[in-house]
Order: structure tokens, then sequence, then C-alpha cells
């Protein structure tokens, strides 16, 4: 990237902030900030604000590419080290995205649609009221979902491993099964949570699918699906009573007998579990958030984790870090949009495939001189596939 377009990009993320008031996080003064740079994401850390106009002095003032900050609250956010920080509690945040080379707009709705089940799982299963949960667009691939709740605040990292693991389907059938008497009960008609999900999602799949459908899924085949479409009624009837022994068509139960303090009795109990069709449910209706190891999961784990601040521009999209009012109604690729459409035109160093932005598809271009609206224009530059030819910038 040339000097020239340097200049132009952050002119243009300047005037930006000249005209917008960035909205404070709630106890600014004892939040991290991290700023970066078209580099690097973050690049200096540890800043503080002790208010929103000085917040808003230093966005018109230097107009940085990227600005984080963090989900933790901190008596002295200022400081180095972290320990020396003094850490007072931080929201629950998940950070959901999915790869893409360029803005596709089929990509973003199947991870907003992960985002409205994220939601789900935290209003129906943690009884989190949805005013206190908060979605922003990330200004890119994803979105960031933030619980604002005092009673999540001051949950630590392996709690809030066991929310991720069960949002994320990271869970054991066999936990979902009892024994009792003669008989193995489960999921069942009426429950909530996975045991609702697992009941519903299993009763509609044997009530709807024809046998080819069965025979589809991994771990069934030709033999099986017959069975489980030829008694599917009675299936169904043993499925709203939660009774799994009597569905060996779908479930195979290991069993095996512990010692009580009587010698003459054993105790059943269940070994293990197999059964292609739960498993199935659960990868599908779990939420897609990547291993431990990945970023996006240690987001939420990690409580000194930075992210992104709501309302300023991506320095990689030119997009806006949009709070979301109603997600199933939200389009990014027009909602979050921050330049306008006045030409420009930039010299495409590589070729650029065909891409969506505003509802208009742009591209596929070839290497060589385009001219282009202000936010296409920004948005290639920003990915570093051209610069900038003309400008109004001195």
């Amino acid at each position: 990237m040339n000097t020239e377009t340097k200049i132009f990009l952050k002119k243009k993320f300047r005037e930006y902030y000249a005209r917008h008031r960035i909205p404070a996080p709630e106890e600014i003064e004892r939040r991290e900030f991290g700023v970066g740079t078209l580099k690097d994401k973050i690049k200096i850390r540890h800043k503080s604000f002790k208010s929103e106009r000085e917040l808003q002095n230093f966005l018109r003032r230097e107009a940085p590419f990227f600005i984080s900050y963090s989900a933790a609250y901190y008596e002295f956010p200022q400081n180095q080290p972290m320990k020396e920080k003094n850490w007072l509690g931080a929201e629950l945040v998940f950070d959901l995205d999915i790869e893409m080379d360029f803005l596709d707009a089929s990509r973003l709705q199947r991870v907003r649609d992960e985002a409205i089940n994220l939601v789900d799982f935290l209003v129906e299963d943690f009884g989190i009221s949805e005013r206190d949960i908060q979605v922003n667009f990330s200004g890119s691939k994803g979105y960031h979902i933030h619980v604002l709740n005092e009673k999540i605040k001051n949950l630590g990292s392996d709690e809030r491993r066991e929310i991720v693991d069960y949002i994320a389907g990271d869970i054991n059938f066999v936990d979902y099964l009892k024994v009792e008497g003669d008989k193995i009960l489960g999921p069942k008609k009426g429950d909530r949570g996975w045991y609702g999900r697992i009941y519903e999602e299993l009763y509609n799949l044997i009530k709807n699918s024809n046998q080819k459908e069965l025979e589809k899924i991994p771990g069934i085949g030709e033999k099986k699906a017959r069975l489980i479409y030829e008694g599917r009624e009675r299936i169904l009837k043993e499925l709203e009573l939660g009774r799994y022994n009597y569905m060996s068509e779908i479930i195979t139960v290991n069993m095996s007998y512990r010692r009580t303090e009587d010698p003459n009795v054993r105790e059943p109990i269940i070994k293990g579990v197999s059964s292609p069709l739960v498993q199935k449910i659960i990868e599908d209706r779990s939420v897609n958030i990547k291993k431990a190891e990945d970023t996006d999961k240690m987001v939420t784990i990690d409580t000194s984790r930075l992210i992104r601040l709501p309302e300023t521009l991506h320095g990689g999209s030119g997009l806006i870090a949009k709070k979301v009012k109603d997600l199933e109604k939200f389009d990014p690729l027009r909602e979050a949009i921050a330049f306008g459409e006045e030409k420009v035109k930039i010299e495409l160093k590589e070729k650029v495939p065909e891409f969506e932005i505003k509802g208009e598809r742009f591209g596929p271009f070839k290497e060589g001189s385009i001219e282009i609206p202000e936010f296409v224009g920004i948005y290639l530059l920003l990915k570093d596939k051209g610069d900038i030819v003309q400008s109004s910038t001195p």
C-alpha cells in the first residue's frame, strides 16, 4: 500500500469520526482499550479513558483503523502487567464469525443464524433476559454477543468454558439418560434445554423423514432406516414418554452393573450410548463456536480479551461495527455502510472476484484502473488490493 493510499484512508476514517458520536461502553473508566493499525488490529493496549468525551476527542484526533475495549472491568485499566490492573469482573462475550475471502451475503446470513441460535440458548437455557444481551456486527465476518448481567460478571474462566461447551454441543448423551427400574428414561415431550431440543428434533426427524432420507444419515444405513420407518408410530409414542429402552432402532445402550452395600444387589448403570440420530441433532442444533485453541472460543473464556468497540470502523473492511437492534432483520451489507457513493479511481494490483455490498454485486475485476463508488473503493483499498489514483486529498 503506497503512502497516498494510507493518507486517503486515514482522511476518510477521520471524517467518519468527526461526523459521528461513538457511545462509550458502560463504566468506561474501568475499561482497557487497545488501538490498531492497518497491519495490526491491536498495536497498543493498556489505554484508558475517563469519559465518553475523552474517548470521542481521541477518535477524532487519531482516527485509528481499529479500536477495541475490554469485556473486563478493572480498578486500574491502564496499569501493566495485567495483574496490576485488579480485575473486577467481566461481561460474557461470544465472537462468531465465518471464513470468507470477500463479502458474501449468504455466508453472513449463515453466521447471523448462528447468532440467533446463540441468543436462544442464552434466553431459554440460562434464563438471561433479552434486555441483558447486546448484539453487535463485528464490522467484517460475524457478530459479537455481549451478556451484561451482574450474575455473569464475576464468573471465572472455568465457568465460562462450561457455558461455551454447553452451547457448542460439547455434551455427552449418556448424561441425558437415567435408569429407573427396568426403564431407561431420557428426553421427552415438554422438556426444555438440550433435553427439549433432542426430543423435538428426534420426533420431527422420525415423523417427517422417508426411508431414503433416513438412509442418508451417517451411521444409519438401509436396514436400520427401514426399521425406523416401519416402526415410526411406536417409536414416536415411546419418545413422547421418554422410554428409550423401547427404541432400539434409534439408540444402542451399553449397560453395566456396580456393586452396592448389599452383596446380593447390583445397581444397573449406563456405560455407553450410540445414536447416530442424536449425534446429528446435537451437531445441527449447537452453535458453531470454534475449538478452545482457536481465537473465537477463547474470547469467551479469556476474561482479559479485547473486543471491537461498537459503532467504530473496522480497518479491514471500512464497515461499521454496528449495534444490532433486530437481529432477524439486520442486513450488515446495507446497514453497516459508512461511506458514500461518490466515485473514486483506484489501480488494482491483482484480480478481484465478484462480491456483494449494499445490495449490489461488483466485479470480477482485472488488474488495472477502475472507477467505483467510494464505499467499494475503501473496502478494496483496506484489503490492499490496489492503490488510490484520484482523491481530493491534498
